[in-house]
């Protein structure tokens, strides 16, 4: 890449006061900023977790604002703060819309110091997650009219996602959001749209999840789908389901019993971190730094699931893992960083020697080390979702029902549900 070397001495004029921050802070990685906020997260401590937020440099930057209303959103949600949690979610939204176009300034200091000085955008998976935890939390608070509106608006962001690329990424589907939508669709008893976003979610577990994140289609879901074309009554879609799911012939959907679907989030996504190389290179230091999320050892859940009174445990299902999706999101990206990278360092070599000719090589050296130490990888990201969410489908007779909801291998709560039949109920596990 032959940068112009006018704009070289542009930059270098423009960008001394960068030289003299970088040499004076330390470049702190989003991951190490936002430590001790997931730490107290992790174990509970909402109170200390949002102090350690509001304290932090998220409050009062621009260009992480999109990070600090939906790391808040997720810690008032889980103080019982739905309303608040939910309009965070509504400004995080519209801020999405506004950012998708980068202005060519704030590109171009993308180049000047790294990934992390323009506004962050939201990974495609995280600005539909805005949608499923609303629907979620609206479904906590027994909302369920609110709760269709952000199953609409679930399938708009995917195809908003979808329309955007001319080469498919990895994750230009989400199972687990449609799949969401329909339950909430057939809660309200709108069979016709519970069934197309059943079969939309059934189609990607099978097209891509299974493969690409290790996330098989839910039995929970093959039920609810084959149990929604007996009861409409489509018996070539059920005769098509029967050939390739053959253990659908032993299940039996009853009139006289309700269900209950429980939602169990679970754990928090795995973080991104930094991985870097320092190369001398003649007579400057050259650091290479890269966005990576070490993949986690394969592991099950402690014991989730339902135990309904008077029938035996019935075990959950994964049906989103967010820890593979974000890091196949950041694999497709790869090519693009590396590249964006090599162009940086190309333009900060540039104007290292650019100083060095004008001022000595004493300013050299300063803008050497600016260019080392400013080359901090972006690892930026919504750090208090889930890692994964199971879903829990039981049948039960109408009437009141008591449960017990398990999550990871703890008693979270006790349910007393209110079962009618035919209809369907959603709980969201603590």
């Amino acid at each position: 890449m032959n940068v112009p070397i006018n704009f070289v001495s542009s930059a270098l004029r423009g960008s001394f006061f960068l030289v003299i921050a970088a040499l004076s802070v330390q470049c702190a990685s989003y991951t190490q900023e936002t430590k001790k906020i997931r730490s107290e997260y992790r174990f509970n401590n909402y109170d200390e977790a949002l102090s350690e937020l509001e304290g932090s440099s998220l409050k009062d930057s621009s260009r992480n604002r999109l990070l600090y209303l939906l790391e808040k959103s997720s810690i008032l949600e889980k103080m019982g703060q739905g309303d608040k949690a939910r309009k965070l979610l509504i400004q995080a939204d519209k801020l999405v819309d506004e950012l998708y176009t980068v202005s060519l300034s704030k590109e171009a200091a993308t180049y000047l110091f790294n990934e992390s000085a323009q506004a962050y955008p939201g990974e495609d998976y995280e600005k539909v997650a805005i949608h499923t935890s609303m629907a979620l939390s609206f479904l906590n608070d027994k909302s369920l009219a609110e709760a269709r509106v952000e199953a609409k608006r679930i399938n708009t962001r995917l195809n908003e996602i979808n329309s955007k690329y001319e080469k498919k990424n990895r994750y230009s589907e989400d199972a687990f959001g449609r799949y969401l939508a329909g339950m909430i669709y057939e809660a309200r008893g709108e069979w016709d749209s519970a069934i197309i976003d059943y079969r939309n979610a059934l189609k990607a577990y099978d097209a891509g999840y299974s493969r690409l994140f290790q996330t098989s289609a839910p039995r929970s879901l093959i039920e609810s789908l084959y149990g929604l074309l007996l009861k409409r009554r489509r018996q070539s879609l059920a005769s098509q389901m029967l050939k390739e799911y053959r253990w659908l012939k032993s299940y039996r959907p009853s009139s006289r019993t309700g269900d209950v679907i429980v939602i169990h989030p679970i754990g928090n996504i795995a973080i991104k971190k930094q991985i870097e190389h320092v190369i001398p290179f003649g007579r400057q230091i050259v650091r290479f730094s890269f966005p990576v999320i070490q993949a986690r050892r394969r592991y099950s859940a402690g014991k989730t699931g339902v135990k309904p009174q008077n029938q035996p445990f019935q075990s959950a299902a994964v049906s989103q893992d967010f820890d593979r999706i974000a890091s196949a999101t950041l694999e497709d990206r790869r090519l693009r960083i590396i590249a964006k990278a090599g162009a940086r360092l190309i333009l900060k070599g540039q104007m290292t020697q650019e100083a060095e000719k004008r001022g000595g090589p004493l300013l050299g050296l300063i803008f050497n080390i600016y260019g080392a130490v400013s080359e901090t990888a972006d690892t930026r990201q919504w750090s208090l979702l889930p890692s994964r969410y199971y879903v829990t489908r039981v049948s039960l007779p109408e009437g009141k029902q008591n449960l017990k909801v398990y999550s990871d291998g703890k008693l979270r709560q006790m349910e007393q549900v209110h079962v009618k039949a035919g209809r369907l109920s959603i709980l969201l596990a603590e």
